[in-house]
């Protein structure tokens, strides 16, 4: 709430002070939500897709070790009173051992899964300055905010630019 106000108070104190010294030029406002880009680009979601089929194989085989391990436990909880205390020890470790390798193959595609949709989001978020950049030069744009970052509370109709920068980033 307070970097909010705070970044609110700059913005407005920006504007203030440069619009005093271009008072002859017409000051043009644009807006953008980089949520809704993100969740609405057909780019962003072709990345997304792009991501999960490189990431199915490995997807694929945590889910059969899940499985070879609920067999063992299942083989463990319905034979193990009549097998020998070797065999049901061995089965035990073997099991323990299985668990272990699944939660360190859980929480090292966990941690390459959010270094992929890190890297993509600053990706995307480069690309998407562009092309506000863009939009703001074709359309002469005096300024261009992103919606969520400086705090808005009220938005006239007509500058909210969100559908063209997702139309034009996406033709990209």
């Amino acid at each position: 709430m307070r970097r909010n106000l705070l970044m609110y108070f700059m913005v407005l104190t920006a504007v203030v002070l440069w619009s005093m010294t271009v008072s002859a030029e017409i000051l043009k406002v644009g807006v953008f939500d980089l949520k809704k880009v993100m969740a609405e680009s057909k780019t962003v979601q072709g990345y997304r897709h792009k991501i999960d089929n490189d990431l199915a194989p490995r997807k694929k085989a945590y889910a059969a070790k899940q499985e070879a391990g609920r067999q063992m436990e299942e083989r463990l909880k319905n034979e193990g009173s009549s097998m020998s205390f070797s065999d049901r020890r061995s089965l035990e470790e073997k099991l323990s051992n299985e668990v272990r390798d699944l939660k360190r193959m859980k929480e090292d595609f966990d941690a390459e899964l959010q270094k992929i949709d890190r890297d993509l989001t600053q990706k995307a978020f480069e690309e998407i300055n562009k092309v506000v950049k863009d939009i703001a030069a074709k359309e002469n744009f005096t300024i261009i905010f992103e919606k969520n970052a400086a705090g808005i509370v009220f938005l006239k109709e007509g500058t909210d630019i969100t559908e063209k920068v997702i139309k034009t980033y996406d033709r990209k």
